[in-house]
Parts: structure tokens; sequence; C-alpha cells
């Protein structure tokens, strides 16, 4: 909000998917729960499978669909914009087309920073340079690999594709036997391939959260993973019915989710210098979601995955880790949503 006029900024909700019913359902999931903090007004772009749009002040409005130009005519004077897109297009194109070509300045890190993220092999391999320990590994072509060939020197293995989410198409392998099936899986999501040490121990998920000139480490969530389930599958993320369509988050009854995690002095030192490192590697902005695997012989942390997502809803991770430490969900947002609109009207 304006010192002068106290009239309200206006954040752009993007929701939705261009293109398929799961990222559509998977963004209302999270989006329709997003808060409105002080200063603050809402507008929603809905994108639709279909290719139209709705521009709504609120998503229980009727969904009146119009065209990708309207839509951009409709949200030209918004302040600031917020991405609930999980699928591709709306992680990178429609962030950068905002950011790069509308001027719209983006919360969170850029559709060119994600677009990195998505590759997991580069962004594991920049961080690593930053002295961020990784999981030993390699990538391959699907079509061009022959599974039945494949030289594993050391079991077991993570196989997954390298631009996925949500565990869609990983497999933890322990025999060469099994490698061809782990292969086939992957390749239905991706035409290059991940083959990984597996990291056996604790698994942790971290966040870092720029604040108004802070840096905010918010305690850490473990994922209670053990020897009937050592690794955590789409099941574990999301809940589906019987048609296998999307209807809420997992209830994580085989793998429950525990926060605070019960972390030593060392390894959250060692933990906090890693989501440091990896967040400046990668160009991050305002926040940064990290899972590592804790070696259980060594205690050693090694970095899996990275996340940008925040729906800045009671639903996100990185908000019970907020509420864990007391800290209020709707003045962090406030402050984050505050910072990227001095950020994109500071030239």
């Amino acid at each position: 909000m304006t010192k002068k006029s106290k009239i309200p900024l206006t954040a752009l909700q993007l929701v939705g998917s261009p293109t398929s019913k799961f990222f559509y359902d998977l963004s209302f999931l999270y989006a329709r729960d997003v808060v409105a903090p002080r200063g603050f007004r809402l507008l929603f772009a809905v994108a639709h499978p279909d290719g139209y749009w709705s521009v709504l002040t609120s998503l229980t409005d009727p969904m009146n669909k119009i065209s990708f130009n309207e839509m951009v005519i409709l949200i030209q004077a918004v302040n600031i914009a917020v991405c609930h897109m999980f699928c591709k297009k709306g992680m990178i194109s429609i962030r950068i087309l905002l950011e790069d070509v509308l001027n719209i300045p983006i919360v969170g890190s850029s559709g060119h920073c994600l677009g990195i993220a998505q590759n997991k092999f580069l962004a594991k391999s920049l961080v690593a340079q930053a002295g961020v320990a990784v999981p030993r590994g390699k990538k391959l072509d699907y079509e061009t690999t022959i599974a039945t060939q494949l030289r594993i020197d050391e079991f077991p293995v993570i196989i997954k594709p390298n631009s996925a989410d949500n565990s869609d198409g990983l497999s933890l392998v322990f025999e060469e036997k099994n490698v061809p099936a782990a292969w086939k899986k992957a390749g239905q999501f991706d035409d290059v391939i991940l083959i990984e040490r597996y990291i056996p121990g604790r698994e942790i998920r971290g966040a870092l959260i720029e604040s108004g000139g802070d840096l905010i480490i918010p305690p850490f969530i473990e994922y209670m993973v053990h020897s009937n389930h050592p690794i955590r599958n789409p099941e574990d993320k999301l809940l589906f019915n019987e048609s296998g369509e999307l209807i809420g988050q997992s209830k994580k009854e085989h793998i429950p989710a525990i926060c605070p995690a019960k972390l030593d002095d060392s390894l959250k030192e060692r933990l906090v210098f890693a989501m440091k490192a990896a967040h400046r590697a990668l160009g991050c902005r305002d926040y940064s979601m990290f899972d590592f695997r804790i070696n259980s012989e060594t205690n050693r942390p090694y970095m899996l995955e990275t996340g940008f997502f925040w729906s800045f809803s009671h639903k996100s991770m990185i908000s019970t880790m907020l509420y864990e430490a007391g800290i209020s969900l709707e003045e962090t947002t406030h402050t984050i949503w505050t910072q990227t609109f001095t950020r994109g009207n500071s030239d």
C-alpha cells in the first residue's frame, strides 16, 4: 500500500494450467487458500487446459472464458504477480512473459531460475560447484539407451526422469533385473533419465526466506522414511481417487511429516550452509526450499531436490514451518509481496 494514497496494491494470482487437468487441479488445491495480506487486493487469472482464460476477483466467481490476448489486457495494471502454476509452461514461460515482457514483478524466483531447477541434473551440477553435496549420478537419453545394457556399478540406485515433480516416474532399484521396468517408468515422463546413487538415511526439508532484509530459516520438516517405505512416492505427496483424479494432499499415512525435525547443532549448521549456497548458485529470490537425505553412516546431508513453490496458503509446507516458529503467515506474506513490488519499481 502506498503511503500517500493508501490504495491497496493489486496482487495477481496466476492459477490453473494451460496444459493439463492434473496440473489445473493441483494449482487450485493450493491457490484457493491463498491469504490476502493487508495492503493488497487479489485478482485471479485462471488458465484453462483448453487454452482459454478467466479473470476473476474470487475463485468462487463464474468462470467466464476469454482469450489469452483479452486476459493480457485485463491484467496490465496489476502491481505484482504470484504464480500458483505447477506445469512447465506456468512455471517458466508464463513467469518470463509477465516479468520480462509485461514488466509485472513476480513474487519468488524468475522463470529463468525455475527453468534451471526443472533440469535436475543441471541444478545439481550448479549447486555442487558451490560446495553442496549431491548424490553421484549420470544422465542418459531414453531413446538411445538400451535399458538391458546399462552398466550400473553399485546398487541400490534411484532411476527417475530429469524434469518431473512429485516423484513421478521415480523408482528405487536394488537389482539389475529391475532396471528395465524402472527405465520404462521414468521414460513416460521425460526423454532424459537420471541414475543416481541412493542415499540411505533421514529425509529432511528446509526453507530459506528473504524477508525485509532479514534471512529467516524456519524449523525443518522430517519425512519419516523407514525400511518398508524408504522413499516418498506420488501417493505419499498427493491424494487420488479410484479414477486417478487428484482430490487433495496425501494423508501421509506411510511416511508422516514431523515439524520441527530433531536436528543437532552440527547437522543444522550443515543444512543451513547448503541451503544458502544453493539459493545463491541457482539465482533464487525471496524464498527457496530444499530436500536432503542425511547419510545414515556419515551424517552428511546430500541435496536431492530444489523447490520454488509457495502458494502463501495454509496448506503450504513453508507456511507449516512458519506456524511452528510462531511467525505470522499474513505478515510474512505482506513483507515478501511488498519487497517484490519495491524491487519491480526500483528503476
